[in-house]
């Protein structure tokens, strides 16, 4: 059952069957393998997943068997038969460990020569892999100590691990976890969840032995991990959000917690914000968040305890990606569920929407691994096939990425003119710029942007907002939000202008607006000035229109740079004003009841929270304010509003969102 995102989405980027036919076609009859020049970063005008493809001649040949696949949060990686590496996506920090940073590629590229490798695990831009000396090597981001080789700087090549005899490593964003020989754990990286298993929360730069022993297989990703005993017990810790840890809440914990007491596991998959895990038998159990179908069991819905996945299907691999996952039964068929928004589930079918069952693809296959958004397996004759998305070049296989530009059509309505209540619901969220989070800037605990835009554009849909300011972002953060969002929102500005364009943008749903009029107001912000969207909407069931102002105003100590910014608003406004038509003013002021007090001083707006002017006095409203408003017209209703901090927005900003429905008469 392939279900939309939403009932009225649009079901994704439109493809031909055909196209992902003959490719998986090809891929098994072991044709020389095309890929694309990836430039990286991307331009910031280029929509997310839209860059443009060239197919780059191979000889008519057989591909390189492999033994192993590796997907991680935007590259790949494979040993072959020969135990070579080879590693291919972005590369921004090493990630490849071709001894290089800067533009990534998606033609698969030696790594460490000729070494004879044995595992790999392709993390969120770091990578491990042992050797079959069973040395453990590390390279790519080490923010937060992640290579465990006792220092945070970034290796551009494989760097050794201190210690001996390791069996099986799994690295993600912020840590990274591995087995020895003897069934000791130990965990590096950051421990701010609790995911290292161990006492404190302090970052460790060196391997930690966690407490315990006859581990045998460990998963770890986000802020979570999870392990399984040679007894067959399965153990979780660190963060909770969603109940990921599967132990029947979503408390953290930071030591080992028993999952499925009474069952016998023999494999687990952890992603950021889900989890699924097999028993000796074969049969699937996920757990966490699943709004996205990814728990496999028919419902949109999570657990905080293991739920099994229908079908009744006997597994012998499973993989989880954020939003979807995946499992190789006993037939070597491949069959995944949850998101498909970048063609992920690999079924055949054009990418868009989700399932919430399993889902089978063509071929038969050996083994598997997902990342964030992509997932490469290894076919039953020995060759490499990925599929899902390919910004980066992550899939190695060419055309792909032309799959997950967002639509941007509309289905046409009949505009019925009435008189009466317009209603719909309005939000402004500040999605922090990646500027801020990449790593070792200053807020490099939060998520990578590439995840966090995956979640703005959920955490979107959840609050049901028609139309809301967004701030901060990057061009390219833009562009991944609107791709996420399948084509459902339209922005002005768009990902075209730039990250200063769009560092202040509006969002609306396009099948319930239409723009009638997108301009700017440049306003001040710290040392320059920057254009903020005000845009004319017409509500396309019936016709009413309604002006919106999108802002960000400068933070911290720049007192006199708001004053000069909200001064130019407050004009632009009252000339909105005069128009008669519904002006809303909405955004990151980075004020308190000083804001409230200008807009209601200067305005006939008032804000969705209260508050009133009269006689030249000013009351703000009671309660908690922070910097984020929604101001509308005087006699606007607001209905419901909340300062939102579900899972999702907690995963994608350290802001509080507020939504709120509002109703003119």
């Amino acid at each position: 059952m392939r279900l939309p995102l939403r009932p009225h989405a649009p079901t994704g980027a439109l493809v031909v069957l055909a196209a992902l036919v003959v490719l998986v076609a090809t891929l098994l009859a072991g044709a020389g393998t095309m890929a694309r020049a990836a430039d990286e970063p991307r331009s910031a005008g280029a929509s997310a997943g839209s860059a443009a493809v060239t197919a780059v001649d191979a000889p008519a040949r057989r591909a390189p068997a492999v033994r192993r696949v590796a997907a991680g949060g935007e590259h790949s990686c494979e040993i072959r038969g020969d135990r070579t590496l080879w590693c291919w996506g972005r590369n921004t920090y090493g990630q490849l460990g071709l001894d290089r940073t800067g533009p990534g590629t998606a033609i698969p590229e030696q790594v460490g020569g000729s070494t004879a490798w044995a595992t790999v695990s392709a993390g969120g831009a770091s990578t491990c892999a042992t050797r079959t000396d069973a040395s453990l090597w590390c390279w790519g981001v080490n923010h937060r100590g992640q290579l465990g080789d006792g220092t945070r700087d970034v290796r551009l090549e494989p760097t050794r691990v201190a210690g001996r005899q390791w069996k099986q490593v799994s690295t993600g964003w912020f840590h990274t976890c591995a087995t020895r020989a003897d069934s000791t754990l130990w965990c590096w990286g950051d421990d701010s969840a609790g995911q290292l298993g161990v006492p404190g929360d302090q970052d460790r730069t060196t391997p930690t032995r966690v407490p315990g022993a006859d581990w045998k297989r460990v998963s770890v990703n986000g802020w979570s991990t999870c392990a399984v005993k040679g007894d067959g017990s399965l153990w979780c810790w660190g963060r909770n959000l969603f109940g990921q840890l599967g132990v029947g809440d979503n408390r953290d914990r930071a030591e080992p917690t028993r999952v499925g007491t009474g069952t016998t596991w023999s494999g687990v998959s952890v992603s950021w914000t889900h989890a699924c895990a097999r028993t000796g038998a074969g049969a699937v159990s996920c757990w966490g968040r699943g709004d996205q179908g990814q728990l496999g069991t028919g419902a949109l819905a999570g657990s905080t305890s293991p739920v099994a996945v229908a079908g009744g299907h006997v597994a012998k691999r499973v993989a989880v990606g954020e939003g979807s996952s995946c499992l190789i039964d006993d037939a070597q068929r491949r069959w995944c569920w949850g998101s498909d928004v970048y063609g992920q589930l690999g079924d055949g079918s054009a990418p868009g929407g989700s399932s919430p069952v399993p889902v089978v693809g063509p071929g038969t296959w050996t083994d598997l691994s997902l990342g964030w958004l992509h997932g490469c397996a290894r076919t039953s004759e020995g060759q490499r096939a990925c599929v899902g998305n390919d910004e980066r070049g992550q899939t190695a296989v060419p055309g792909t990425a032309a799959r997950q530009a967002p639509s941007t059509s509309t289905s046409p309505r009949t505009v019925t003119r009435r008189e009466g209540p317009l209603s719909f619901r309005i939000a402004t969220f500040n999605t922090v710029g990646n500027g801020h989070t990449r790593p070792y800037a200053r807020d490099d605990q939060l998520a990578p942007a590439r995840m966090r835009a995956e979640w703005t554009a959920r955490a979107l849909r959840t609050l049901d907002a028609d139309v809301v300011g967004v701030q901060e972002q990057t061009a390219e953060q833009l562009a991944a939000i609107l791709a996420a969002g399948e084509g459902e929102y339209a922005s002005f500005q768009t990902p075209a202008s730039g990250d200063l364009g769009v560092e202040s943008a509006l969002l609306w749903r396009r099948d319930v607006w239409k723009p009638v009029e997108r301009t700017v107001i440049r306003t001040q912000f710290i040392s320059r000035e920057l254009d903020r969207p005000v845009v004319l909407l017409e509500h396309r069931a019936t016709g009413r229109r309604i002006w919106v102002m999108a802002v960000h105003n400068a933070p911290w100590e720049y007192q006199a740079k708001r004053d000069k910014a909200v001064r130019a608003q407050l004009a632009r406004i009252n000339e909105l004003e005069a128009t008669g038509v519904p002006v809303f003013y909405v955004g990151d002021m980075n004020e308190k009841e000083t804001i409230v007090c200008k807009v209601m001083a200067g305005t006939t707006l008032r804000s969705a929270t209260g508050g009133r002017y009269a006689d030249g006095r000013c009351t703000p409203p009671r309660g908690t304010m922070r910097v984020d408003w929604l101001f509308g017209p005087g006699d606007a209703t607001w209905d419901g509003y909340a300062p939102s901090r579900i899972p999702l927005v907690r995963l994608a900003t350290d802001h509080w969102v507020p939504v709120s429905r509002v109703t003119l008469p």
